[in-house]
């Protein structure tokens, strides 16, 4: 499960792909659902039973300007799934120091450290590395340090960012001096992500001279230059214990979007719905201001059964192989639907019939 649980950030990346409703504003959500109310965390728990989740990834905007929040959502957690309900942060700090006991005292499984990026070429000069000022990454260093006394798995997440057309930028050098760090003080892993372009950070993308892989939202190049640092890493540290990983983005979308959506809509499907290999609910829709009638009709006519059609305030919800046969017997508008097995029941393709 994610949970978004604020969207406030110290930092401002120019990369950062959060939509309007988000990015700025105080709000909490866990997977597509809002949270609200004085039952939120009853919520939280409700969605992480409904896909009957392994695990939490609480992100944000930046968990730790809510540190009390984002706390008392662990300990929740903890004690209503286990200890081995997995639990992991991401930061960008910086932040006071004295949070990160607060966090495993809540219970917390993992931290995922994000630098701003103006910091991380000063790396190169922290724990062994060159001589020069590193002031501006010290004081994230000094929390990543603090951390991994305290907390059992921190690492390092960070999109490859690769360099802007027509300028003297080096994104690309900046992430191999901060992975190089990473390797040479032994953190437990970095996690390294295409660069993704959104409607929000588009305009900015496309100022810097970035394209886009064919029809992709990834950026051009990123992949490229993440697994170039990767193996430059390994070749120069090969005795490190951190462990190197790449996400890309058709990953994301279509790895780890799809088992989430898989474990929910197993978890949920009524026995007139349909679940796709993507996750999704196939279902028939009778769109109807008289939804009693008609599946009164349903059962008398056709012998449809009651487990197989669902009545709603403005439609019949029906397993669409009765549907399809049946369809063309019925006066109402009819058709196909495929939904996410979400909060807000997002529909993704409509097939009239």
């Amino acid at each position: 499960m994610v949970v978004y649980i604020t969207g406030i950030c110290p930092q401002d990346c120019y990369y950062c792909p959060l939509s309007e409703t988000k990015k700025g504003k105080d709000v909490v959500y866990a997977n597509e659902r809002l949270v609200e109310g004085r039952d939120w965390l009853h919520i939280i728990l409700a969605e992480a039973r409904k896909m009957r989740a392994l695990g939490t990834g609480i992100t944000g905007g930046d968990p730790m300007m809510v540190p009390d929040r984002t706390a008392l959502v662990i300990r929740t957690l903890k004690e209503e799934f286990g200890r081995n309900h997995h639990v992991h942060l991401y930061t960008s700090g910086p932040f006071e120091p004295s949070l990160i006991e607060t966090m495993k005292d809540a219970g917390l499984d993992e931290m995922r450290f994000h630098p701003p990026i103006h910091t991380w070429s000063s790396f190169r000069y922290l724990s062994g590395g060159v001589e020069g000022d590193a002031s501006p990454a010290i004081p994230f260093h000094e929390l990543i340090l603090h951390a991994r006394d305290s907390i059992r798995s921190v690492g390092l997440e960070i999109p490859a960012v690769v360099d802007e057309k027509g300028s003297k930028t080096s994104n690309a050098g900046s992430l191999l001096e901060l992975v190089r760090y990473a390797a040479r003080t032994g953190m437990d892993f970095v996690n390294i992500n295409e660069l993704e372009a959104s409607h929000t950070n588009m305009g900015i993308f496309s100022v810097k001279g970035f394209s886009l892989v064919g029809d992709s939202m990834a950026v051009e190049g990123s992949r490229e230059l993440a697994w170039s640092v990767i193996k430059r890493v390994q070749g120069e540290f090969p005795g490190t214990k951190t462990v190197f990983h790449f996400c890309s983005s058709v990953y994301k979308d279509s790895v780890q979007l799809r088992h989430r959506l898989k474990r929910m809509a197993n978890n949920l499907r009524k026995p007139y719905d349909i679940v796709t290999e993507d996750g999704t609910f196939l279902r028939g829709v009778i769109v109807t201001d008289r939804p009693d009638d008609i599946t009164a009709l349903l059962k008398e006519r056709y012998e449809v059964p009651d487990e197989l059609m669902d009545a709603l305030e403005d439609r019949v919800l029906i397993a669409p192989w009765v549907l399809e046969e049946i369809g063309p017997g019925l006066e109402e508008e009819t058709y196909l639907s495929e939904v996410y097995p979400t909060w807000d029941g997002l529909e993704v393709e409509r097939i009239p019939l």
